[in-house]
């Protein structure tokens, strides 16, 4: 069995249910790999500097959003986790409502709710309670430093538990201009034309009657192409270049170079930049001349943190 994605519990009243959540769904589609045609060995993907294409070092990569075209505001690792929402191994049932009255399309990834240790009998008593008031229970998860609203309802001989998106990030189809305008009515013939259409094909739903075709069709060809064509084995990778060892540190400096001095991220700041002077500042600095060594940078600098040539 997969290892559980979150353990905690359910919470209602005087009830506390220790459940474990696993993944309903496991996506089935063909992946792809990148590959160089010459040598057949895996594409890279690397962090490059939209302003001089030199590759960026992960620990001078920063988290900056955009307020305007163009213009960013930076933060810290220690100021994002400050709203981090307050973490929870309780999932605490706050309403019950009937699950036909959420809409579809506020669904967004299911689990499945398995009981904990020695949580057999209260998850039976909860979910035969569920099922008989025919309710589902509204709480709030926290996942993967994550808030999520979610509903939890009896399903087959258990429970499964659904994050919710909030109505707020739904696109209302009011936006779209197609549906702004008055719509022309319905010739009533043809809508009993159609009527009839649906009533001639409605059956029960089976899930099991509809199959990936594509997918099917898609690996059927690659096990012919493998046939006809062969397959390439992966070169061996390039040894990675040696690097000098840089000191451990403390988290609030980790990926700070040698001898540089760095602001604790708890304690950062927020800072607007231009991408516009952004840019200016690194023309300027690459204009060096040639021998020129780079000086470390400290915590008043502009923290663009590339190594110059």
């Amino acid at each position: 069995m997969s290892r559980p994605v979150w353990t905690g519990a359910l919470g209602f009243g005087h009830m506390h249910v220790p459940v474990r959540l696993y993944g309903a769904v496991s996506p089935r589609q063909v992946q792809f790999h990148l590959l160089h045609d010459a040598e057949g060995a895996r594409i890279q993907q690397k962090r490059v500097c939209s302003a001089d294409g030199e590759e960026v070092p992960f620990e001078h990569v920063v988290k900056g959003y955009e307020l305007r075209p163009g213009r960013y505001v930076e933060v810290t690792r220690g100021e994002l986790e400050a709203f981090e929402p307050r973490a929870s191994r309780t999932v605490d049932l706050e309403d019950f409502i009937e699950l036909s009255e959420i809409d579809p399309i506020l669904f967004d990834t299911t689990y499945q709710v398995m009981p904990g240790e020695k949580a057999l009998k209260p998850y039976a008593t909860l979910a035969m309670a569920l099922r008989a008031s025919g309710r589902a229970g509204i709480g709030r998860l926290v996942m993967h430093l994550k808030g999520h609203l979610c509903v939890v309802w009896p399903h087959g001989r258990g429970l499964v538990l659904s994050t919710l998106h909030y109505a707020d990030e739904l696109i209302s189809q009011d936006s779209f201009p197609e549906l702004s305008m008055p719509m022309p009515r319905p010739v009533e013939t043809e809508v009993e034309a159609v009527l009839r259409a649906v009533e001639a094909r409605t059956v029960d739903f089976e899930p099991q009657r509809y199959q990936d075709t594509h997918r099917e069709r898609l690996l059927g060809f690659l096990e012919r192409r493998a046939r006809t064509h062969g397959v390439r084995e992966l070169p061996s990778e390039a040894p990675a270049p040696e690097e000098e060892e840089v000191p451990r540190i403390g988290r609030e400096g980790r990926g700070a170079r040698r001898g540089e001095v760095r602001e604790p991220a708890t304690h950062g700041s927020l800072r607007v930049r231009s991408q516009a002077a952004r840019e200016a500042r690194e023309r300027t600095g690459r204009q060096k001349p040639v021998g020129t060594t780079a000086r470390t940078r400290g915590k008043g600098s502009s923290g663009t943190g590339k190594k110059k040539a």
